[in-house]
């Protein structure tokens, strides 16, 4: 089995389209999604709609379950309240509906998905230290665990012996030698790794490997549909610095 597995699109159409075409032709047999469909970024109805239409498991992002009022938006910066407040405003009800209706986290044969953590997903916490990570890899149920939310691109492997290792700036990584792995695969709508392009992760089951992927997008265009909407100016400037 191949996986296609996606996050934190955040209403960034012109970046999800370019990874669906990157992904065109490939021998994908599940397309995932690890949640924020919404927030920050200026076509989250569109980015919906596509989602309906080709993915097989979609799972919640905090930015999406405060759209839908199932998280509290004052937990979220400024920015971000006003982009949530515009997603609000911009969305249909169908839109919103499916948002509400969305799991926080989706277990199949020996994977786990979740946004931000296997551990209270519904915290929304951001798995950046040793400690972090090692509560979370002893936690889940599975040797294979994806998550998004950070958008950042990074790996965490523990072993037999109780070793944590930590991997950034990857292509690919061997799921040999350690007995769980927790894997970020970044962000396709606004990465934040310092490169302008959109990330996703293609994992062979068969051969055990996952391969990041990044990928070129016109974010020039994202950016005027941004400040045409009257979004906050960063949410721009941010895309093509990428952080």
């Amino acid at each position: 089995m191949r996986y296609a597995i996606l996050s934190d699109i955040h209403g960034n159409l012109e970046a999800f389209e370019a990874v669906l075409k990157d992904l065109a032709g490939t021998d994908i047999q599940k397309l995932i999604f690890l949640g924020d469909i919404v927030g920050y970024g200026p076509n989250p109805e569109e980015c919906i709609t596509l989602l309906q239409e080709k993915f097989d498991v979609i799972i919640a992002g905090n930015h999406d379950w405060a759209v839908v009022g199932k998280t509290e938006i004052n937990t979220f910066n400024s920015v971000a309240r006003h982009a949530i407040e515009w997603t609000i405003a911009y969305l249909s009800p169908d839109g919103k509906k499916f948002l509400t209706e969305l799991p926080l986290q989706k277990e199949e044969e020996g994977l786990t998905f979740v946004h931000a953590s296997p551990l209270n997903p519904q915290d929304w916490v951001y798995i950046f230290s040793e400690h972090e990570a090692l509560r979370n890899l002893r936690a889940v149920k599975n040797d294979l665990c994806f998550v998004g939310h950070s958008h950042i691109p990074s790996v965490f492997a523990l072993n037999e012996f109780g070793e944590l290792f930590f991997y950034k700036n990857f292509t690919e990584i061997i799921l040999e030698g350690a007995i769980r792995f927790l894997i970020n695969v970044g962000s396709v709508g606004q990465p934040r790794d310092g490169s302008s392009l959109a990330s996703y992760g293609i994992l062979d089951m068969k051969k055990r490997v996952f391969y990041l992927r990044r990928v070129r997008y016109a974010f020039e265009t994202t950016q005027k549909k941004i400040l045409s909407a009257g979004l906050p100016s960063i949410l721009a400037e941010r895309l093509a610095r990428g952080w």
